[in-house]
């Protein structure tokens, strides 16, 4: 099921750990990464929101396949095709539970329908421990950057970014975010298929609490947590 019409970018942030060190280098998903701002509501999300944009009459939203993103790593096996097919269901899955069944999911873009992009980014391929066998065959990247000192190298997070786009392809929402928001999701480079699920869900929730909020529609109490 798709998102389509008014290009609502949310993507989900790489947060830059301190002044004196260069900006991470953007995925690319998104493309235009230059009007992002830190969101004031939310640690590690990067937003743009065309405020010229009325998102009050949309409710359709088609949701384009997401994409991950993984960066090669020298010695490493890609990731079997099926472990990323199987990385972008899951984002998939936690973007049809919490944006259903209040806006309709649709196939078809159309005047009224909005679309929207997503991807994991901030991966790197990397080989397993022994025995685990919950463990993905991908690493999360995480910033490393010394706040204080700013001599450790500067790289990018792993995030979620998302992009809406207008029924006439503009986009009106860009957005990225990392797992900073919410220091009880796994913050480390490993992870699990159960933790991926936290985080995709996270980011997932996180995309519907700002329809709402841009629509001008109360959330649900159940998304009024992190």
């Amino acid at each position: 099921m798709k998102l389509t019409s008014g290009a609502i970018v949310v993507t989900l942030a790489l947060i830059a750990g301190c002044q004196s060190t260069p900006p991470a280098q953007p995925s690319g998903f998104l493309g235009d990464y230059s009007q992002l701002q830190p969101a004031p509501d939310r640690v590690g999300v990067m937003l743009y929101v065309d405020r010229n944009f009325d998102f009050r009459p949309y409710t359709k939203l088609r949701l384009l396949p997401p994409q991950v993103l993984v960066t090669p790593v020298p010695g490493e096996p890609p990731p079997d095709p099926a472990v990323i097919a199987r990385i972008r269901t899951q984002m998939h899955e936690s973007l049809q539970r919490y944006l259903a069944p209040t806006y309709q999911l649709v196939d078809q873009a159309g005047p009224d329908v909005l679309t929207v992009r997503s991807a994991i980014t901030g991966l790197e391929a990397a080989t397993p421990p022994k025995h685990a066998i919950d463990v993905l065959p991908v690493k999360a990247l995480v910033n490393r950057g010394r706040e204080a000192v700013g001599t450790a190298p500067h790289v990018a997070e792993m995030s979620g970014e998302v992009e809406v786009l207008a029924p006439d392809g503009k986009r009106v929402i860009a957005g990225t975010a990392s797992r900073k928001g919410d220091q009880r999701l796994p913050q480390g480079d490993q992870i699990t298929w159960e933790s991926l699920a936290s985080i995709t869900d996270y980011w997932a929730r996180n995309v519907r609490k700002r329809l709402d909020q841009l629509r001008g529609v109360t959330p649900p109490v159940a998304m009024n947590v992190q």
